[in-house]
């Protein structure tokens, strides 16, 4: 909805002048955001090493990294300043290039992991994504590297984004499921799929009480099962058949919840099922509410559900999922939504509310008192922070607005951090957003 507006903007500049364009679009939409409330502050902005292919981020321990698939950069969280950067290390005996290919959604006593391997193509038997490395975030030195070995007649891993779970890292290749120590790398479990089933395990969501495995098993007529695993031992919590016309993606661990399609001609059949801790489905929620149309495609979206574990835009707590419903024309320049949220137990839709007639919003927090969410930036109503409560009221702003040049915050990875907002671009061509930029 940019380009009329700029189009129009930039006519009427170039007919009447500076002044009387402003006054003119002033006219025409009414007062900015900004001429009535407060502004907020850009504290600064990056440029990364690459903006191709973006992975994923992290803000801890004073810092802000963010993931390329050929570079990892860490940004000084106070003053944008560089705090170290990163190339793909190579496998021990590779001579070929590598690329990063997933990282930990979480930190943990200062240490993220990452996995990287080499650019392979083959399908079976390729080392793929199979390097997890441990790294002090503050500083980026690695802590141990651990190269896991090619199992032959398995698929090749693209894609594997490990995760802490107390002391075990918890992480899946080649289709096994695999329990390290945080310590040094040392194996602690392991589950492997059954002789001659040849499943996929695909990506999963892992979270502290439970690993949370999609398998797929071609090679028996189409059959998908949910997998749990406790991330601490690898024994298995439980596990359930599911029915679905594509590869199904898990949206959280906590509970588990996945996203299946129930017709593959008509998608708009398409259901987030919810479980309990032993597989055992508790409710399901129809991506076709009474607010509108769930929007479940990933922030991370360019990689598939094959391996890839993405970060969607849900919000999961108090026993409720939250999320935005895909946006509709208002008018012939600016769009609207919803921001839902339904009961876990029930999967019935318990409130929705819009952060403004004219904006499109997006749930990406949950704080002790609500939900937090921002809106898409306009000309009239720049992205600016609101606090939903958590039984639905009124969206309270609790930032200024953001500068012009932070106007797509909704495509970003979005940390809030103590009243500041720090966004990396999950996008090559994503408009008006810095790669990396830190907002209060």
């Amino acid at each position: 909805m940019w380009v009329p507006f700029l189009i129009i903007g930039l006519v009427v500049v170039l007919v009447g002048g500076g002044t009387a364009g402003w006054l003119a679009l002033r006219a025409h939409y009414g007062p900015r955001a900004e001429e009535e409330r407060p502004m907020a502050r850009l504290l600064w902005e990056q440029k990364t090493s690459t903006d191709e292919k973006p992975i994923d981020s992290w803000v801890s321990d004073g810092v802000v990294v963010v993931m390329h698939e050929d570079w990892l950069d860490a940004f000084q969280a106070d003053t944008g300043e560089k705090a170290w950067d990163l190339r793909p290390p190579q496998r021990t005996g590779e001579e070929a290039a590598s690329k990063f290919c997933g990282m930990s959604h979480e930190v943990k006593n200062g240490l993220g992991v990452i996995a990287f391997g080499p650019y392979d193509r083959i399908w079976y038997g390729g080392t793929g994504c199979s390097t997890i490395m441990v790294v002090d975030v503050r500083t980026g030195t690695p802590k141990w590297q651990l190269d896991l070995p090619v199992v032959e007649d398995r698929s090749t891993t693209r894609y594997s984004d490990p995760e802490i779970v107390g002391d075990v890292v918890v992480f899946a290749l080649h289709d096994i499921v695999y329990g390290v120590s945080l310590a040094d790398g040392k194996e602690i479990w392991r589950y492997d799929q059954e002789p001659a089933r040849y499943c996929r395990m695909l990506g999963p969501q892992i979270s502290e009480r439970t690993a949370a495995f999609p398998v797929s098993c071609p090679l028996e007529n189409g059959y998908l099962e949910l997998l749990l695993l406790d991330p601490a031992t690898g024994a298995v919590k439980g596990r359930t058949p599911v029915k679905s016309a594509s590869l199904p993606s898990m949206i959280s661990a906590d509970p588990p919840i996945m996203e299946i399609d129930r017709d593959d001609v008509n998608d708009g059949q398409g259901s987030l099922l919810v479980f309990d801790d032993t597989a055992r489905q508790v409710s399901e929620i129809p991506v076709q509410l009474p607010a509108g149309r769930l929007d479940t495609n990933p922030v991370n979206s360019q990689y598939d559900v094959m391996s890839a574990r993405h970060r969607y835009r849900f919000v999961v707590t108090n026993g409720l999922l939250v999320g935005a419903t895909w946006a509709h024309a208002v008018n012939a320049y600016r769009d609207t939504n919803r921001i839902v949220a339904v009961d876990l137990k029930t999967g019935k839709q318990r409130w929705d509310v819009a952060l403004g007639p004219e904006v499109v919003g997006i749930p990406f927090a949950a704080t002790r008192n609500g939900i937090l969410a921002i809106n898409e930036g306009t000309y009239e109503n720049p992205s600016q922070v609101y606090e939903i409560p958590l039984d639905g009221g009124k969206p309270k702003p609790i930032s200024g607005v953001f500068p012009e040049n932070v106007a797509a915050a909704t495509l970003c990875d979005l940390h809030w951090v103590d009243g500041t907002i720090y966004g990396a671009r999950m996008g090559r061509k994503t408009f008006r957003a810095p790669p990396v930029f830190a907002v209060r």
